[in-house]
């Protein structure tokens, strides 16, 4: 592990820490793994395994702090991959090819962040670039990413997570000098920028690969989980690209395939290497010839939120299935959902803003029992089925619907109920209404008027098993995860018609069994870090309480965690709150706070940075303050409130 330097145009140096391999003989010459992100490499006690391993099987990994981020120089970018970044990422790759040691090869890599850039840098077409590896990445940075989830206004923990990120001082003499207020402390938050783009377009579809698949021209090795909010995009970017995919989607969150939560895990790493080797070293490895998409089939299990170990199998094949057919079924009177239409019919269903924590803050992570959501909802249910029924894809739904507001959003959850009553989510997603016939071009609802809503819910696999139902569920609600809409209202589903239905993407019999992943190996740690404890994203501790006199619902979720590195102590701190109000829809609250402290034999400082958000029909109120502190002592303090008009939210 060598630390170093890598110079860009502008003469801004990124802080760059290398891995490197032991040659086997004078002058060998290794292919270049780049991973780039803003959360400062040299404080994090857990990716030194991920180098190690890769080192140590042929290859330099150089891991790059983003401009203005960890111990890198420079000004906090404007926005997440900026042009800045993706810029410089070019200049790295650049520069990595023409090291002495360096083959010219170079594979860029990463999750969640550092799958995002992978997959914009590659975008670019740098030479030196050969293939990717993302994990846990999307391809639609408006609809997919965590700030307009669904194309609505989405808020959480990460938005006053990232902007406490953004201004932590430099590794690793972490001075707070008037340097660092220039460079970080003062720069514009994020979350102003994104709040005021709540329309797609150009400045979330710059980047997007979801409309310029052809823009990337070097074979792409995807990773994703089934409970991950980015799962979508793997079967997308199978389906529509030109070059060599390969894509695993497994049963967990936002996690890396080895250690993710639920299982089971396997060692991706060692994919990874037959993945590099193939198109970094020129070996056949046989990766070509493994399934293109391998995926895990759940077999249907009970809500457990506490999930460890998902029930089912590995399969894989092509995407499209070769033999997908699919399934259509029907709400009807009764509130059963069956293969006919049934009669005309209209059911109502009065909004509660309040309803849909049972669901979770985003599509991910386990879920318990969802009645609770249920009851805010309007519920169609198959017979027992007499069959298993497996699922794999993407269910659609068709909604025949009206409402007396001028902004509405509808939701549908396809679920599984069990024998005993209780309910499984097997996947969902949310229309914005304003969207119903264009992203781009949003749309006021005209309150009366009937209209055909139309779209997929987010990828899933599902085994429903013999004596279970299946359940559509459709609300206008999902709080907290998605901001309440400002009218009271009252929608209509249309049923005994075609154009209200739930079409199932039935998986092909005879699915090949995959069994040849080969199980996670031991980590290799860090010998100067630890972890210390704490209560950590994303499980933390939740509170729920409802006032039955003002009707105002809130949530409070808190997280923390201590860690050691090199002799100092830190000290990470998030609060999240929410609030929604059944009596006036458009007034909810949200107030999420971040701080980060560390302290050695000669300093203590604390760095907190806090969001808050309300709004009334018309306009959101957006505040972003700042504080900086070192023994005891206010350095400096920033604030900005800003009033944004509410677009089709």
């Amino acid at each position: 592990m060598a630390a170093s330097w890598l110079t860009m145009k502008d003469g801004v140096r990124l802080s760059v820490t290398f891995f490197k391999p032991v040659p086997k003989s004078p002058g060998e010459r290794f292919p270049v793994l780049f991973d780039y992100y803003p959360y400062r490499k040299d404080e994090d006690p857990t990716s030194f395994s991920l180098y190690t391993y890769f080192a140590r099987r042929g290859y330099i990994t150089a891991t790059v702090d983003i401009r203005g981020t960890g111990s890198s120089e420079g000004a906090v970018p404007d926005r997440e991959y900026s042009e800045r970044e993706l810029d410089d990422g070019l200049e790295v790759i650049r520069q990595l090819s023409e090291m002495p040691e360096s083959s010219g090869r170079v594979g860029m890599w990463g999750k969640s962040w550092g799958g995002f850039n992978a997959i914009q840098t590659a975008m670019r077409r740098p030479p030196a670039l050969k293939a990717i590896l993302a994990v846990d990445a999307t391809d639609d940075l408006y609809a997919e990413d965590v700030h307009h989830m669904d194309g609505a206004f989405h808020c959480d923990e990460f938005m006053s997570f990232m902007d406490n990120e953004n201004i932590l001082p430099r590794t690793p003499d972490l001075r707070l000098d008037e340097e660092y207020f220039r460079d970080r402390f003062d720069h514009y938050p994020w979350f102003l920028t994104y709040a005021k783009e709540q329309v797609d377009g150009e400045f979330w579809r710059r980047n997007s690969l979801r409309w310029q698949y052809e823009k990337i021209a070097v074979p792409c090795y995807l990773i994703g989980g089934l409970l991950d909010g980015y799962r979508d995009s793997l079967s997308r970017m199978l389906e529509n690209m030109k070059v060599p995919v390969r894509a695993v989607l497994g049963p967990w969150k936002h996690d890396w395939p080895d250690s993710g939560v639920p299982g089971p895990n396997y060692e991706w790493r060692h994919e990874a290497v037959r993945w590099w080797d193939r198109w970094l070293k020129g070996r056949e490895t046989g990766i070509m010839e493994d399934p293109r998409f391998i995926y895990f089939m759940r077999e249907g299990h009970g809500p457990d939120a506490a999930l460890q170990t998902t029930p089912g199998r590995w399969v894989g094949g092509d995407w499209p299935a070769r033999g997908m057919t699919w399934r259509t079924l029907y709400p009807s009177g009764g509130r059963q959902l069956g293969d006919r239409p049934g009669a005309a019919g209209v059911y109502r269903l009065k909004y509660v803003p309040s309803y849909g924590l049972a669901t979770g803050y985003w599509w991910g992570d386990p879920t318990g029992d969802i009645r609770p959501d249920d009851a805010g909802s309007l519920v169609f249910d198959t017979l027992p089925l007499r069959e298993k029924l497996e699922i794999a894809g993407f269910p659609a739904v068709r909604l025949r619907v009206s409402v007396d507001a001028p902004t509405a959003h509808w939701v549908a959850r396809l679920e599984d109920v069990l024998p005993d009553g209780t309910v499984s989510l097997v996947t969902g997603k949310l229309i914005n209404g304003s969207q119903r016939r264009s992203r781009l071009h949003p749309e006021s609802l005209v309150p009366g008027e009937e209209l055909d809503l139309e779209f997929e819910l987010h990828f899933t696999t599902w085994t429903f098993q013999p004596g279970h139902r299946i359940r559509l569920a459709v609300s206008n609600a999902q709080w907290p995860m998605i901001w309440p809409t400002a009218y009271p209202m009252t929608s209509r589903l249309v049923i005994g018609d075609e154009r209200t239905r739930l079409d199932l993407p039935v998986a092909p019999a005879g699915m090949p069994a995959i069994t040849n992943f080969l199980p996670p190996e031991p980590h290799q740690e860090r010998t100067d870090a630890r972890y210390l404890g704490g209560v950590a994203w994303p499980g933390g501790l939740a509170e729920w309480k409802k006032d039955v006199l003002t009707s105002k619902t809130s949530v409070e979720w808190r997280g923390s965690g201590d860690f050691e590195i090199g002799g100092r102590r830190f000290h990470t701190e998030e609060r999240t709150v929410y609030e929604a109000s059944d009596a006036d829809p458009a007034r909810a609250f949200f107030r999420g706070e971040a701080s980060w402290g560390f302290e050695d034999a000669i300093r203590k400082a604390t760095l907190r940075s806090v969001i808050e958000v309300s709004s009334d029909q018309s306009r959101f109120f957006v505040t972003v303050a700042r504080s900086a502190e070192e023994n005891g002592r206010l350095l400096r303090s920033r604030e900005w409130k800003e009033t944004i008009p509410r677009l089709f939210n």
